[in-house]
């Protein structure tokens, strides 16, 4: 098994935390690697408008495709520097190994922007877990702790270079056929530490202010975790069999 983690060291306080992290629950078998945004504009495509950031993220997780598909990995799990896992994410793995298939994404963390519904239709029990295809493709949200097989990675490195979607824009890499079957695992196994997003630049010069402002941290976190909690409420489960059900092979 192999994790592969996206941070940037200019990121001190998230660098610092998922590597002290992942030495914790993961074990020694791991890689960190990052691109910065604020340098990387250039390999952006003209068509795409995504900040400085998004498009660093994007190009952090081609470069852990590519990381892995070098090692010749039959897939691999790739987090961001918020992620916090749980203690038996190596037994939750193997389960999901068994039922993975080519050109397969599983997301562990989800957070979809509007209200997202998602399939219990022969839904893959995981332990306490199940995994379940999406009612639509826009319900997928996030990059945060996800599993890819090295042919999803392969496809997604074919459409999305020189960079046009972000790099959780699961819709646009379906649609593309980059990816053959998405899911997601509920409940969510992992959860996300608060900290203050590296994607997205401020755009006001207070909003910079209180960023960097030791004092507004805390509520700056309590923002955060506020937000994350009423996303969690967008998620509803339907007895539906899904649209994608037999897209796959």
């Amino acid at each position: 098994m192999c994790c592969i983690a996206i941070s940037i060291p200019r990121f001190r306080e998230r660098h610092a935390y998922i590597t002290r992290h992942l030495h914790t629950v993961w074990g020694a078998d791991f890689e960190i690697l990052g691109i910065d945004g604020s340098v990387a504009g250039r390999d952006a495509s003209p068509e795409s408008d995504l900040s400085a950031g998004q498009v660093g993220c994007a190009l952090s997780h081609l470069a852990a495709y590519e990381s892995m598909i070098d090692r010749k990995l039959p897939w691999a799990l790739i987090v961001e520097d918020d992620a916090v896992l749980p203690s038996d994410i190596h037994d939750i793995l193997v389960r999901v190994e068994a039922t993975l298939r080519r050109g397969d994404v599983v997301l562990l963390y989800n957070r979809p922007q509007h209200r997202a519904a998602f399939s219990t239709v022969n839904a893959d029990p995981i332990g306490d877990y199940r995994l379940c295809l999406p009612m639509n493709m826009a319900g997928l949200g996030t990059t945060a702790a996800y599993v890819i097989t090295r042919q999803a990675a392969e496809g997604i490195l074919k459409v999305n270079r020189p960079v046009v979607a972000a790099a959780d824009n699961w819709e646009y890499f379906f649609d593309r056929q980059a990816i053959a079957r998405a899911r997601v695992m509920s409940p969510n196994p992992v959860s996300i530490k608060p900290f203050e997003s590296t994607v997205f630049t401020s755009g006001s010069r207070v909003g910079g202010f209180l960023k960097s402002n030791r004092l507004f941290q805390p509520l700056l976190a309590a923002r955060r975790r506020f937000l994350t909690a009423r996303m969690a409420g967008q998620t509803v489960f339907v007895d539906e069999v899904s649209p994608y059900s037999t897209m796959s092979p």
